[in-house]
């Protein structure tokens, strides 16, 4: 069973990798035609601008929940000038940590409906009549996933604050 959900921990980091790698490519590729199309030759493609967003938005909220897993979110941290020891930064670490958790979790809350609404109101975009609820539901997918990375961190903050070593830290520092 640990195995198991060691091996969907590392395919979900590894599914989220590839898919910056690849989303970036591709806005970048459509940006550059984009931009190549209509101020050089003066015949935009249409279109692109809707597939650029669709792309950018599961691109920023993917990003974003990567970025809580590396613990590479912005921080702006104080902290260590005032709580010198370990353990009173990690108490500390610990009362941000629930702090931005119980903000992802209720982004999740406020994002659901959102999604939920978009699913029943089937609309489309203008030019290429996509479902909008393609781009909407990136908000509530990579707000589950960032909730998910925030409660590793805040597991491993509360361990730390108990004197204990954390569990998850180590094994993240090691994938990047």
């Amino acid at each position: 069973m640990k195995d198991l959900g060691l091996a969907i921990w590392k395919g979900l980091l590894f599914f989220q990798k590839w898919f910056m790698i690849v989303a970036g490519f591709i806005v970048t590729v459509l940006v550059f035609v984009e931009v190549l199309l209509r101020y050089v030759f003066g015949s935009p493609l249409f279109g692109v601008e809707e597939m650029v967003c669709l792309i950018a938005m599961w691109l920023y909220f993917i990003g974003a929940s990567y970025g809580a897993y590396e613990r590479s979110h912005i921080k702006a941290e104080l902290v260590h000038l005032w709580f010198k020891t370990s353990r009173s930064h990690a108490f500390i670490s610990t009362i941000s940590s629930s702090i931005t958790f119980f903000l992802c979790v209720l982004m999740i809350k406020w994002s659901y409906p959102y999604f939920i609404w978009g699913l029943k109101k089937g609309e489309t975009s203008q030019a290429l009549l996509l479902p909008m609820v393609l781009s909407q539901s990136a908000i509530f997918f990579g707000s589950i996933l960032m909730s998910l990375y925030f409660l590793v961190e805040l597991v491993d903050h509360i361990r730390e604050s108990l004197g204990k070593a954390p569990v998850f830290k180590e094994s993240s520092e090691e994938e990047a």
